[in-house]
């Protein structure tokens, strides 16, 4: 009998390791759970250490900048890096050329465009929010403080990309708990000194301890040779353009939740933070679901794409479909059903205002109902991404801004703070049917053969 169950075991383990896709996906996700867990939890730790004041929305608006001058640009080069290294073997390529091009180039850019930011967003934040002078000096002082964020997120994200394309995927994916790991021990140290700016030293000081790591796992792989320089040759220009397409579009949806941040503040103090902590809810089973599966997702189809057409992509999203639609949507129900329980455990310690948690939930649970259709969002966008097609993403972008606010500006006047969370929600589901349309007109092997002659 046993030698019967250990027999089964083996064969489940075998068949689970020859289908690449499926095994990648679970090694990347626990992994993901692993190096994103931990920082998804710095939110509730500054919770419990800080609790809502004017202090926290000034952090918390600030982190929210920062997050979209640098996920604009971070998210969208590991992302479309991975279809170019696999081209870039394909043609027996120089793959640490190009990277370290990549690293240069975007470094000398980010340096240009934070310096320009931090020179014009003072007056312009003093028109659009409602922080009272002391919060807007302290907002544009974290700013200083946490800006050079921005060039070590996407430097970190250049390497992140670059590995996951060589199905590299567990460092990657485990990286985040360095950064957050040493985020957390110096606000702990140095929270009573230095109050909500240690928070800025920590991300800042946790993100070059995450650099220092990958750099050292690519030396010691030996994968490729990782550098600096600065030649704009024809394969980088074909990157960035078709890269601009994605940033611009990542431009106007990462700037719907500084939006939202924006409008919260014109509901009073405290506003910005309980906005912010219902979003790191959200983020967690958002992040525990499609963060190492998405990945995994984008390396895969990008080598059957280019080995096999667009058939083949589009057998690979229907099948994927089937899988996250009921997953998403137990999810859902079951955070709904026992959302109190989970408030109560992130929540409910320290000097958190108790009489908020109830507004959070509430917040939360319209985040929430967006879930599902988020998460498939997220596997059509891969599939454009496989096949570089970053113009309907910069469409969307245009589209959602102005969506976003109109949604925000009518929920608001009804259900104050839930009504922001359900019209990011309600966008969601608009973005979906953007994304699963502007596909199913597309001709898949067209586009193959387009990609192959502009690159030829």
């Amino acid at each position: 009998m046993k030698h019967k169950i250990y027999h089964t075991i083996n064969n489940l383990w075998a068949k689970l390791r020859r289908r690449r896709l499926l095994w990648d996906s679970m090694v990347t996700t626990c992994w993901n759970t692993l190096g994103r867990g931990i920082g998804l939890l710095i939110p509730f730790f500054i919770a419990a250490w800080f609790g809502v004041s004017g202090e926290t929305d000034a952090f918390f608006f600030t982190y929210g900048l920062i997050f979209f001058l640098s996920d604009i640009f971070a998210t969208v080069i590991e992302t479309i890096i991975v279809p170019y290294i696999a081209e870039i073997r394909a043609q027996n390529g120089n793959v640490g050329e190009f990277i370290s091009n990549i690293l240069g180039i975007s470094g000398l850019g980010l340096l240009t465009l934070v310096i320009g930011f931090l020179f014009i967003i003072k007056p312009f934040l003093s028109l659009v929010t409602r922080f009272d002078a002391k919060t807007l000096n302290l907002v544009y002082l974290l700013l200083m403080e946490i800006s050079p964020l921005v060039i070590l997120l996407v430097w970190t994200s250049v390497l992140v990309g670059s590995l996951n394309a060589y199905k590299q995927f567990s460092i990657p994916a485990m990286s985040p708990a360095f950064r957050a790991l040493v985020n957390l021990v110096i606000i702990f140290l140095l929270k009573d000194k230095f109050g909500v700016h240690t928070i800025a030293f920590g991300y800042v000081a946790g993100e070059i301890v995450r650099l220092g790591i990958l750099i050292g796992v690519i030396r010691r792989l030996n994968v490729f040779r990782l550098g600096l320089s600065f030649h704009l040759d024809s394969k980088i220009r074909e990157f960035l353009k078709i890269a601009s397409y994605q940033i611009i579009g990542m431009v106007a949806i990462d700037i719907n939740p500084v939006i939202d941040k924006t409008m919260a503040s014109w509901l009073g103090e405290g506003s910005v933070s309980i906005l912010h902590y219902a979003d790191r809810l959200y983020a967690i089973p958002s992040t525990f679901m499609s963060a190492g599966f998405m990945v995994a997702l984008l390396s895969h189809w990008s080598s059957r794409y280019y080995e096999e057409g667009g058939q083949r992509l589009r057998k690979d999203l229907r099948e994927t479909t089937k899988i996250v639609i009921p997953v998403a949507l137990l999810v859902t129900t079951l955070l709904i059903l026992f959302h109190h329980p989970v408030l109560k455990l992130a929540l409910k310690r320290g000097v958190f205002d108790q009489t908020r948690v109830t507004e959070v939930g509430w917040v939360w649970i319209c985040y929430l109902i967006g879930f599902t259709t988020a998460m498939l969002g997220r596997v059509y966008s891969r599939a454009h991404l496989t096949m570089k097609n970053t113009k309907v993403i910069m469409r969307y972008g245009f589209y959602s801004i102005f969506l976003n606010i109109l949604l925000n500006y009518i929920l608001m006047r009804f259900f104050k703070l839930p009504g922001i969370a359900l019209s990011t929600s309600l966008c969601s589901l608009f973005y979906l049917f953007y994304l699963w349309r502007t596909f199913n007109i597309m001709r898949l092997d067209s586009a193959l053969q387009l990609n192959q002659k502009f690159s030829d």
